[in-house]
């Protein structure tokens, strides 16, 4: 028996499946559609968007900014879900995996929804905070409990 397997509750590789091969795959899909919706619109690297007088007129360079976005969003939320995933996995490790997935779903929804051009249906996707929310409160308030001024 090693170290790890001895501190980690024996469900905790449901944590790790959904912290890896589930972000992995949100992460491939939403890079996917940003690397189809470039070269549809024609954008030049390094270049991160189509230029806004462009995308004002062509539906093409909209649907890049949009799925760029998307994928951008994805990024700057990452951290935070990856830390509370794997922070609340450690008491609850089938909670946290049925968290996280509910937010992989959600992040689906929301790449999908976002990168078909129309900004507003990235809002099919908002459920990703049932998964997230409880994540992230339960998360906190462990960290918080643990303080020492609260032994």
């Amino acid at each position: 028996m090693s170290l790890l397997s001895a501190v980690l509750p024996a469900d905790y590789p449901y944590v790790v499946a959904v912290g890896t091969v589930g972000v992995y795959s949100v992460l491939q899909y939403a890079s996917i559609n940003v690397s189809k919706a470039r070269k549809a619109a024609g954008v030049k690297y390094p270049a991160p968007y189509a230029e806004n007088a462009v995308a004002e007129r062509d539906a093409k360079a909209r649907i890049f900014n949009c799925a760029q976005r998307a994928h951008n969003n994805t990024l700057e939320n990452l951290p935070i879900f990856l830390l509370a995933l794997f922070h609340t996995g450690l008491y609850h490790p089938r909670y946290a995996a049925v968290g996280g997935a509910v937010w992989l779903a959600g992040r689906f929804a929301y790449i999908a929804g976002y990168s078909s051009g129309d900004p507003a249906k990235r809002q099919r996707g908002m459920f990703q905070y049932l998964g997230l929310l409880p994540l992230f409160l339960f998360s906190s308030y462990k960290a918080i409990a643990s303080l020492p001024c609260f032994q």
